[in-house]
C-alpha cells in the first residue's frame, strides 16, 4: 500500500463499485488517492481490515458504504456524514470535525446535503422498524450500520483521523425480507439456493424485492455522487 493515503472500509463488494472500482475484490483495492478494503460484513471483518490499512501505511480512515435509516426523516439515497458513531453498549467516537467539515463544503458545492447526527453500530441488522423504534430511541441515533464503531476505535487506537460516509438504503419504516439478508455472502455475493428457498418459505416477500432494488440504487447514486464531489473525500487540505 502507498503511504498518504485515505484507507476505506467497505463491507461489500457493490460498495466498492460506488467508488468506482470495476471488479473489486475481497481484500485490498486500490485506486486514485484511496486505498479500498472490502472487509465483509460486521466490526470483526471491519476492525481487521482497519488495521490492515494502518498497517499498510494509510493516514485516514473512512468507513464507506450503505445504512439502515431510524430517523423517519430519512430517505433512501440520502448521505449521513455523523458527527460521531456510538456502539451498542453506548461508547461514542467522534469523527475528525474538520475532515468532515471540508467533504460538507466539497459536496454543498455540487448541491449533495450530509446529513449530520449520531450513527449507531449494531451486530446485526434490524430487520423491522419496531427494532429500528427502539434502536432510535435508546440511541438518538439517526441511522443504523454494521461497521463504522469497530473502524472507528482502531482509527483512535493508532492516532488516526477518522471518517463515516454512509447512505440510506431501508427507511425507518421498512421490513427487509429473511430471504435477502440470509440469500448474501459477507460481501453481498448472492446466494442463489439460500435465496430461492427463503423465498418458496415466504413468497409475499417476492413483492418487496422491486422496492428494495430501487432503495438500493438510489444508495448507490448517494455515495458514487459523494465520490465524485470530493476526491479522497476531502482529506488533503488541496483536494
Amino acid at each position: 500500500m502507498t503511504q498518504d493515503r485515505v484507507g476505506v472500509v467497505v463491507a461489500l463488494l457493490s460498495e466498492a463499485k460506488a467508488l468506482g472500482l470495476r471488479n473489486p475484490q475481497p481484500g485490498a483495492n486500490e485506486i486514485a488517492g484511496l486505498v479500498v478494503f472490502v472487509s465483509g460484513i460486521g466490526e470483526a471483518a471491519a476492525a481487521m481490515a482497519a488495521h490492515a490499512l494502518a498497517d499498510g501505511g494509510c493516514s485516514a480512515l473512512l468507513s464507506f458504504g450503505t445504512a439502515g435509516a431510524l430517523d423517519s426523516a430519512l430517505e433512501s439515497g440520502d448521505v449521513v456524514c455523523p458527527s460521531t458513531v456510538v456502539y451498542m453498549d453506548s461508547h461514542v467516537i467522534d469523527v475528525d470535525a474538520a475532515w468532515r467539515a471540508r467533504l460538507a463544503a466539497r459536496c454543498a458545492e455540487a448541491e449533495i446535503t450530509l446529513v449530520d447526527g449520531r450513527l449507531l453500530t449494531t451486530r446485526y441488522t434490524l430487520l423491522n422498524a419496531g427494532i429500528k423504534y427502539l434502536a432510535r430511541t435508546q440511541s438518538q441515533a439517526v441511522a443504523v450500520d454494521q461497521e463504522s464503531s469497530a473502524v472507528g476505535d482502531v482509527a483512535k487506537a493508532r492516532g488516526l483521523p477518522f471518517l463515516v460516509v454512509r447512505a440510506i438504503v431501508d427507511d425507518a419504516e421498512a421490513t427487509l425480507p429473511d430471504a435477502v439478508v440470509d440469500g448474501v455472502d459477507a460481501y453481498g455475493r448472492p446466494k442463489a439456493v439460500s435465496m430461492i428457498g427463503g423465498l418458496l418459505k415466504a413468497p409475499w416477500e417476492i413483492a418487496k424485492l422491486p422496492g428494495l432494488a430501487r432503495s438500493f440504487n438510489a444508495a448507490q447514486a448517494g455515495l458514487r455522487a459523494v465520490a465524485r464531489a470530493a476526491p479522497a473525500f476531502a482529506f488533503h487540505l488541496e483536494s
